[in-house]
């Protein structure tokens, strides 16, 4: 059995986003649920995940989800879904900040080059932050 409470998620940042890891990938295979916290005003950049789909469960604070080309405000207890390979992005719009956990679900699988969750977090901050 694998249990673990908020505050003993594994706490990293990648690309000026704090990020803490509650559900690591190599533990499932399929799954893993990641928290997330953006400050007032921050956002993330527009990305897209061919492999993957997400799930976001908003835990407080207020935000803007674009999918696609569809933007909606979100607030706590809200779930949102992203179907894999669509550009999605999120913001914040509370001075509370935005704080979410979200659940990325390979459906297939993890392709062998993604099964390292610390690799392929330091490849996207890398990315972004050279971009």
């Amino acid at each position: 059995m694998y249990t673990k409470h908020l505050e003993e998620a594994e706490p990293f940042t990648c690309a000026g986003i704090q990020f803490g890891m509650l559900l690591p990938r190599d533990v499932t295979g399929s799954v893993e649920m990641v928290w997330e916290r953006l400050e007032p005003s921050q956002g993330t950049p527009q990305d897209k995940h061919p492999s993957f789909d997400q799930l976001f469960f908003i835990l407080r604070g207020t935000g803007e989800v674009t999918v696609g080309i569809e933007t909606r405000e979100v607030k706590a207890a809200m779930v949102v879904f992203i179907p894999h390979n669509t550009h999605h992005s999120v913001k914040c719009t509370s001075d509370e900040g935005l704080e979410y956990l979200y659940f990325n679900v390979w459906r297939n699988g993890i392709p062998e080059k993604e099964r390292d969750w610390k690799t392929t977090y330091a490849l996207i901050h890398h990315r972004r932050m050279v971009s």
